[in-house]
């Protein structure tokens, strides 16, 4: 993998980390959807001027529907993911919904004769160690997790991971109208999951603006990162880097929400930074 999108894979996972964060600590004062929506709008406001000073060679019918596809994927997994954070502990749902997010797209990959070397594959293993390791609960008994939000987590993962799948199969002569495109159909999901769902209740706008600009901002940005990622290294190993978002979540969530982080999932951050180094390494 190539420096330039080594830096892009770690550079899109930290934001993204930092916006399921916003999103999961707004989600317990609003709708869980409803941030989700609106964040979504947000990124699309910004990704469509951005799709018309990026040069297009062409987007073909496959582009459009892969991008499409992916949003949909994007829309309900959101919907699952910010439920679970807002019903359960950050520190334990980001990690989990990252390791089937990742695992789904690194088994495709290998599927479809992806052969990293065996310096490279030994990071990408060492990564999902990480994920896992991070994952593990705080054992000091002050946060009580019930099933719920594992099976959301979990769900979560393997819609995002066939989001990564989706998006990988744009050509790289769409430019960014696949982002617009996807942006639309998750916009669209969420937006009607939010109407469905939460339809009689009051609109906090005060606590739930906000939220949804940030978030929305910081889609914005990781998209664009993950899309450049997926177009200029494997699947396999970019879906890797691109999963270790929960890292930062985890430490914003310890640093900011003072949810404690055991011995264990300080090296699963140690694994995971070294995981990083031996991919670098290709």
């Amino acid at each position: 993998m190539a420096g330039v999108t080594l830096l892009l894979a770690i550079g899109t996972s930290i934001v993204f980390g930092c916006s399921d964060f916003v999103g999961g600590t707004a989600s317990r004062r609003v709708s869980s959807v409803r941030v989700a929506a609106l964040g979504q709008l947000v990124a699309l406001g910004y990704a469509v001027p951005v799709a018309f000073l990026v040069h297009a060679d062409r987007v073909t019918g496959a582009d459009a529907g892969w991008a499409l596809g992916s949003g949909v994927m994007a829309g309900c997994g959101l919907g699952l993911f910010y439920t679970a954070m807002a019903r359960g502990m950050i520190s334990l749902v980001v990690p989990l919904t990252a390791v089937l997010g990742a695992t789904v797209p690194v088994a495709y990959g290998l599927v479809r004769g992806e052969r990293p070397g065996p310096v490279v594959l030994s990071g990408i293993v060492l990564a999902l160690v990480a994920i896992c390791v991070v994952s593990m609960t705080p054992g000091d008994g002050r946060h009580p997790t019930s099933l719920a939000p594992i099976v959301f987590s979990l769900g979560a993962g393997v819609l995002f991971g066939l989001f990564i799948v989706f998006f990988s199969r744009i050509s790289k002569h769409a430019g960014m109208w696949p982002i617009v495109l996807s942006r639309v159909t998750s916009s669209l999901v969420l937006g009607a999951l939010a109407v469905a769902l939460t339809a009689r209740q009051v609109i906090q706008a005060r606590p739930l603006v906000p939220a949804g600009l940030a978030v929305g901002t910081l889609e914005a940005c990781g998209i664009v990162g993950l899309l450049l990622s997926l177009q200029r290294g494997p699947v396999a190993v970019a879906s890797v880097l691109l999963s270790l978002y929960p890292v930062t979540t985890v430490l914003l969530a310890t640093a900011l929400l003072h949810e404690r982080m055991t011995r264990v999932q300080l090296a699963g951050v140690l694994l995971a930074l070294g995981a990083v180094l031996l991919i670098a390494t290709r």
